[in-house]
């Protein structure tokens, strides 16, 4: 036996019509056992011959794992199979991988139950039933032998993205790639003069949605009577929000047909506001989380549709918990669409008793003024690399970029940047200065 090359997307032998098996002699016999060596070798557990460029209908398929979970089956080989009956009225999304398709996983809707009728490798008929995995393998497989791919069940909806900075990025690559989505433009706001030189700066998500070939809007106003028509005249039926700092009028909310979701970095009701990835960690929390929810006219307080809780690293900074957080939100949002669009999500009102704000920080807030060490710690972590955690040496701020707590929750400053010098060690500082006082 060997292994054969499986056939990817978009090549056209995998929208090709198959025959049915005839003869079932060595030619077939060594295809088959290709086609279970291909299969186990790709981690697959399931393949059918037109992946790996033969149009006959057969299938092989096979799922066991150590545990033996309810979902194993055994190796199946499925020659000409018809399949006899469907549960109809009783259907489930689950995840759907291909290995035609490396690298996605689609959420899928179809019958729970399938009974199918086939030949066995040798020519013998046999009936497959089954409403756990088997079901879904066959069904997916059956597809291939039809030029019918994955992508083909997923209702495609026309999206528009609007955001700004880290927390959008992921979400506009996941909308660029994921064939669900089909993304007509992304909307940002104008270049901004940044840094010492004062030269222009286009948004993180402008700068990606240029690489990713994306058309972009960029505004001064989403909700300007120009751009609200600019939107209207693209005609989508989704529009997603992430990491913007504009507050979006009812009017572009009730656009769209399907409303616009909004990825925000906290559990809600916890956290709304402008600050929430700074605050979990200010506050020592030890864990948050990302929610998606369907946008109102009142700040954050959307009808929620999905959640997702991670636990906070114990020196993660506002950053890195940032990133983890945004490439999750885009996880949990290309999850969460599907059921929807299905209506088959049932969205939770928020509850106002448990609700709690947050602030946008200025630049007083880093000023460290005689905190205990846990506080000094937590606000480094949180308020870099705005707005900085600094004290004060004579008329001059000394930053303190990075600190951790040592065994008897001692601060141990670890990067310092002086006003008007470059970041270096403490140890590189204290080679020319006094240590810093800056805690109880």
């Amino acid at each position: 036996m060997k292994k054969r090359e499986i056939l990817k997307d978009p090549n056209p032998v995998l929208r090709a019509e198959t025959e049915d098996v005839l003869s079932f002699d060595g030619e077939i016999q060594e295809l088959i056992d290709d086609m279970i060596y291909t299969m186990r070798n790709a981690d697959g557990i399931g393949l059918a011959a037109p992946q790996v460029g033969v149009g006959k209908k057969i299938i092989v398929a096979e799922y066991e794992t150590p545990e033996k979970s309810e979902d194993d089956f055994p190796l199946a080989v499925v020659v000409n199979p018809k399949i006899e009956a469907i549960s109809e009225d009783d259907q489930e999304f689950m995840i759907e991988g291909c290995l035609s398709f490396p690298g996605t996983e689609l959420y899928i809707k179809r019958p729970k139950k399938v009974k199918v009728t086939a030949l066995d490798r040798w020519g013998k008929e046999y009936t497959l039933e089954d409403e756990k995995l088997l079901a879904r393998v066959l069904q997916h497989e059956i597809d291939h032998l039809n030029g019918i791919l994955m992508i083909d069940h997923i209702k495609v909806v026309k999206t528009l993205f609007i955001g700004n900075g880290s927390l959008g990025q992921p979400v506009l690559e996941r909308i660029t790639n994921d064939p669900q989505f089909e993304l007509l433009a992304a909307f940002t706001t104008v270049d901004r003069p940044a840094g010492r030189s004062g030269e222009l700066q286009p948004t993180m998500v402008a700068e990606l949605a240029a690489k990713l070939n994306q058309k972009t809007f960029k505004i001064e106003d989403i909700n300007s009577k120009e751009i609200i028509n600019q939107i209207k005249s693209l005609n989508p039926e989704l529009i997603v929000l992430a990491d913007f700092s504009q507050i979006i009028s009812k009017d572009l909310i009730n656009l769209p047909k399907y409303g616009i979701l909004n990825i925000h970095p906290s559990l809600l009701p916890k956290y709304r506001g402008p600050s929430p990835v700074v605050t979990a960690i200010l506050n020592g929390d030890k864990k948050t989380g990302v929610s998606i929810i369907k946008l109102s006219d009142k700040i954050d307080a959307g009808d929620i549709l999905s959640q997702l809780e991670i636990r906070i690293r114990p020196r993660e900074n506002a950053d890195q918990l940032k990133n983890r957080l945004a490439e999750f939100g885009a996880d949990l949002l290309a999850e969460t669409v599907p059921y929807y669009l299905a209506d088959e999500i049932h969205p939770i009102k928020q509850i106002e008793e448990k609700v709690s704000y947050t602030k946008k920080f200025s630049k007083e807030d880093g000023k460290i003024s005689n905190q205990p060490a846990e506080r000094v710690e937590l606000m480094v972590r949180a308020l870099n690399p705005w707005p900085g955690v600094y004290t004060t040496v004579g008329d001059k701020k000394v930053f303190i970029t990075k600190s951790h707590l040592d065994k008897e929750k001692k601060l141990v400053i670890e990067i310092v940047k002086p006003e008007g010098k470059r970041e270096m060690t403490y140890k590189e500082y204290l080679a020319g200065n006094s240590p810093l006082t800056i805690t109880e």
